[in-house]
């Protein structure tokens, strides 16, 4: 049920993992999701944010990442987000923007202090 309840937003990540098999990438499972790594992961997250230097970025249980190295590094958090994806579903992307929004309106930064990553990063720290 929570992999219907999640394909929606899924679906959205699917995309840019098939179109990265095409130009060389990969796409494989690990866990409880499909990563995908590649050039064109890396170009696409380039062109979502080029000052952020987006690392990896999780659309339902597909993670798009940089390479192979930061998929790694960052399984754990992009984990964690493959979850709350499960729990929220199609609500989950305005959810997550609603969280940033609301964290930067509060004065503070709409990554750091958006409680979708706070939970993340605890993860992460255990």
């Amino acid at each position: 049920m929570r992999i219907l309840w999640a394909l929606p937003v899924t679906l959205i990540g699917l995309l840019p993992g098939l179109i990265n098999l095409l130009f060389g990438g990969t796409l494989r499972r690990e866990g409880i999701a499909l990563e995908a790594t590649g050039p064109a992961i890396r170009m696409m997250l380039w062109l979502l944010n080029p000052p952020a230097r987006i690392e990896a970025i999780t659309f339902g249980h597909v993670i798009l990442a940089r390479d192979a190295a930061t998929a790694r590094r960052l399984r754990l958090h992009e984990h964690v987000h493959v979850r709350q994806t499960e729990r929220w579903g199609i609500l989950f992307p305005p959810a997550y923007l609603a969280a940033s929004a609301f964290a930067w309106l509060r004065g503070g930064d709409a990554y750091w202090d958006n409680c979708f990553e706070q939970e993340a990063h605890a993860a992460e720290a255990r």
